[in-house]
């Protein structure tokens, strides 16, 4: 399992949205101080969206499958 993409450059202010369309549960966390706003609920099907007030490399992952890992840079 992974998130695809894994990394993601995108501009202050932009929403990215995650979606999820399998049976197993997934989440979008945070990692450290600057991630801290990211913390979707748990769900198998559906969607949840962030946007990125300001500008950094925003690191996340999935709290259920640590090895599902991502980046989103903030410009």
């Amino acid at each position: 399992m992974k998130f695809s993409p894994a990394t993601l450059t995108v501009k202050t202010g932009d929403t990215v949205t995650w979606k999820f369309a399998d049976r197993v549960p997934h989440a979008v966390q945070g990692i450290g101080d600057a991630a801290m706003g990211i913390n979707s609920p748990i769900f198998t099907k559906g969607e949840w969206s962030y946007t990125f007030p300001v500008a950094g490399t925003y690191r996340y992952l999935c709290p259920l499958h640590p090895d599902m890992r991502g980046t989103v840079t903030v410009q």
